[in-house]
């Protein structure tokens, strides 16, 4: 009987001869590749894969098995040899994380694998695994997209800046413009403002005023649906565009951020700070009326809810301007 190690030794030459197919073409690659057998043992890889790893060839080619050099995962789910060895057919995975055992920084990969079988198609013997180093690439983009994002963000509560809601807004109403008039959906636009927010100031400093701020930035991101749009419109005022959400529906979230504010134990220092909001809300008549015509009839709400005490929702149907319950 054919002994284990001799057994190991014929299942790698095999790998080796059935590789050789291939050898033309991974002379050529520009990409880091290793080929392993059926059991994950890395039995032939070139230098780039070395480099890859962070570990010398000798040593890549001792090592039982590919997991012990490289840790693959994709949304920090880690995908082992023995995962990828289960598909049938060439497959290609982006955004894979490549953690090395040498120390090295985790790598972002494109990894593209082929497995391959004996010449009856019986059996499979192992897979030729590509690895794409993008890191370089990735790393780029994100500052790319970090820079996007901060020149449309206010750098303090993190809401879109007054330019974003301008802009989005106008995107908004042309798309439902261009539209056949049942196939429109409303887009409503609540304002806010924090009441006495000079006092806050004033009492407090201008540090605890900033984390007030902050504060009703994130009851807001939380309150509001991920589809609405939250912009800081310029001091303590907020606007908030809320796509396919009526009259009613949007007095219903501009009060439930309102109760959210309310409820808040904001405490800054250890000191606790009072803070409630007051909001004006419109629903745009589309085709009959500009955006800023419906922020017209929103501020003049929420000045209506300043006048009528504070703390207060209130709607402006386009005729007149209703108050909502303050419980």
């Amino acid at each position: 009987m054919m002994s284990e190690a001799a057994n190991s030794l014929e299942q790698r030459q095999t790998v080796e001869q059935v590789f050789g197919k291939f050898s033309h073409f991974a002379k050529v690659l520009l990409d880091a590749y290793a080929v392993v057998d059926k059991n994950g043992k890395v039995v032939k890889a070139n230098q780039l894969f070395a480099q890859l790893t962070g570990i010398k060839m000798r040593q890549i080619l001792k090592t039982e098995s590919i997991n012990e050099l490289l840790e693959f995962s994709v949304n920090d789910d880690v995908i082992g040899i023995e995962n990828l060895l289960e598909y049938e057919s060439p497959i290609r995975i982006d955004e894979v994380r490549g953690k090395t055992n040498s120390g090295a920084e985790p790598k972002n990969l494109i990894l593209g694998l082929y497995p391959f079988f004996n010449d009856e198609k019986s059996e499979k013997l192992g897979a030729f695994l590509i690895m794409r180093d993008v890191t370089a690439e990735t790393n780029l983009q994100d500052q790319y997209k970090d820079k996007a994002i901060q020149s449309i963000t206010d750098p303090l509560t993190g809401l879109f800046t007054r330019g974003y809601f301008e802009e989005y807004l106008t995107g908004q109403v042309t798309r439902m413009e261009n539209k056949a008039a049942k196939d429109r959906y409303p887009i409503s636009i609540v304002m806010c403002d924090i009441d006495f927010f000079k006092k806050v100031n004033d009492q407090y400093g201008h540090q605890a005023g900033d984390y007030v701020l902050k504060v009703v930035a994130e009851l807001m991101r939380k309150t509001f649906r991920k589809t609405d749009v939250c912009c800081r419109y310029g001091g303590e005022e907020f606007l908030v565009i809320l796509p396919a959400a009526n009259f009613e529906n949007a007095g219903h979230a501009a009060n439930k951020l309102r109760h959210a504010v309310q409820k808040a134990q904001i405490v800054f220092e250890e000191t606790h700070i009072p803070v409630t909001i007051s909001c004006g809300v419109s629903t745009i008549n589309i085709g009959q009326e500009s955006y800023e015509e419906t922020m017209a009839r929103s501020d003049a709400a929420l000045y209506e809810a300043k006048r009528s005490g504070r703390n207060l929702v209130c709607l402006h149907d386009g005729d007149q301007i209703i108050p909502t319950d303050r419980d």
